[in-house]
């Protein structure tokens, strides 16, 4: 999507009148509009602001004052569509924080939800699954966005992916979360377990308590991740529900380096700077490995809780009532890999993780995931992901940290850009 540039301030009122003396002065006026609240890019925004002499004015019951008079403006648009029409006569850079209406020629820096997605679908393929759903409330960009790359990455695995979407079923049913239950509780009951479901924190919430409602075993034979990581959300139920930390504290201040530029005289980007998400939080909504065979069960709990040691096939044997070809033979009908992969892909997983979310040196992880040495972990990244963990780390951590440095004024930048 082409993006245009931020029309000269002097072009129109409303605006800041000494827009030229603040820009040189570094001091900055900068309003953030959210359509709905999240305090995570509220801290965010305030990270930079800190650093770079911002005055952020921010106001729960009215998001736009009426005699507001700044050099920017931080928005986060969604279904408000008074919002944008009340935004749209400051004659002053606007970065909006969502996609929720990519029709609306903006600059963007928002969360990445084709990785959301992706993540979330790797997640489920890792832990053995083969019955997926999809649910979501409503039909928002955010959403099919969502939807649509989660089913990819599921189908390309050679599965099936059922969409409940309220919106598309609910016909004549009013909007109640009563009504919106005894859907979920049907439509649950009639998938094939066990059953892996992925879906906003918000749609997550419901879809345990539908599960409860109609007698269906969390994470046992559903097991349910969610998006947003609402501690105080996820952590407040009967099973604590998993989620996807979608990075929006980092939105956030990358939304504020954007606008900086943009204040700066800067020209806006061709495209939306996607934040990726920092990771899955587990809890025990999804503690649950996706088979009905108890000693391949047992068995994989055993991989889970000893990758980092040195094991092998004798060692997992030893686990279960069963002969080494007994065992095989039952992890080749009950689950998607052979005992001694999935010893290798718990390992990978922990190998992915540390080199997306520390600083750990190479040689350091392959010890503390089992591999013990680098040549190894290396050896096997490049036979699974074409890559070395080097670059796979360079790759996953660049977007969250390249654009997090403002040039001074005057000063050549030799970071990269945004497009």
């Amino acid at each position: 999507m082409e993006l245009k540039s931020m029309p000269a301030r002097s072009s129109r009122p409303p605006g800041r009148a000494d827009a030229g003396a603040s820009a040189t002065s570094g001091h900055r006026d900068v309003l953030l509009a959210l359509s709905w609240y999240y305090p995570e890019i509220h801290r965010g925004v305030a990270r930079f602001a800190r650093d770079h002499a911002w005055h952020v004015t921010f106001d729960f019951d009215d998001p736009i004052p009426k005699h507001w008079n700044g050099d920017g403006v931080l928005t986060l648009l969604g279904v408000q569509q008074d919002l944008w029409r009340r935004l749209r006569k400051w004659n002053v850079p606007i970065v909006d924080l969502a996609e929720s209406c990519p029709d609306i020629p903006l600059p963007r820096v928002t969360m990445d939800n084709a990785e959301i997605a992706r993540m979330a679908a790797e997640y489920f393929l890792d832990r053995g699954y083969r019955q997926f759903a999809f649910v979501h409330r409503w039909e928002l960009g955010v959403s099919r966005r969502r939807r649509e790359h989660f089913r990819a990455a599921i189908e390309s695995r050679g599965f099936r992916c059922s969409v409940l979407s309220w919106q598309q079923e609910r016909r004549q049913r009013a909007d109640t979360r009563e009504q919106r239950q005894r859907w979920l509780v049907r439509r649950l009951s009639e998938l094939p377990k066990p059953l892996a479901v992925f879906a906003r924190d918000n749609e997550a919430v419901e879809v345990l308590e539908a599960c409860f409602a109609g007698g269906l075993v969390v994470p046992d034979q559903v097991a349910v991740l969610g998006v947003d990581n609402t501690e105080l959300v996820c952590d407040c139920l009967r099973v604590p529900l998993s989620s996807i930390d979608n990075n929006l504290e980092q939105v956030g201040y990358e939304g504020a380096v954007l606008l900086e530029r943009l204040i700066r005289g800067e020209t806006a980007p061709a495209s939306p700077l996607y934040v990726p998400p920092a990771g899955i939080v587990e809890r025990r909504s999804t503690d649950s490995l996706a088979t009905d065979h108890p000693q391949v069960a047992v068995a994989l709990r055993f991989i889970r809780d000893n990758a980092d040691r040195q094991i092998g096939m004798i060692d997992i044997v030893k686990q279960v009532a069963m002969s080494r070809s007994g065992l095989e033979k039952a992890f080749r009908e009950h689950y998607v890999r052979a005992p001694m992969e999935e010893l290798r892909q718990t390992r990978l997983a922990r190998a992915k993780k540390l080199l997306r979310e520390t600083d750990e040196k190479v040689a350091a992880i392959s010890q503390l995931v089992g591999f013990q040495t680098p040549q190894n972990l290396c050896r096997i990244f490049r036979r699974q992901l074409g890559v070395t963990p080097k670059q796979y780390r360079t790759a996953r951590q660049a977007p969250r940290r390249r654009s997090s440095r403002v040039p001074e004024p005057g000063l050549s930048d030799p970071s990269p850009d945004y497009s």
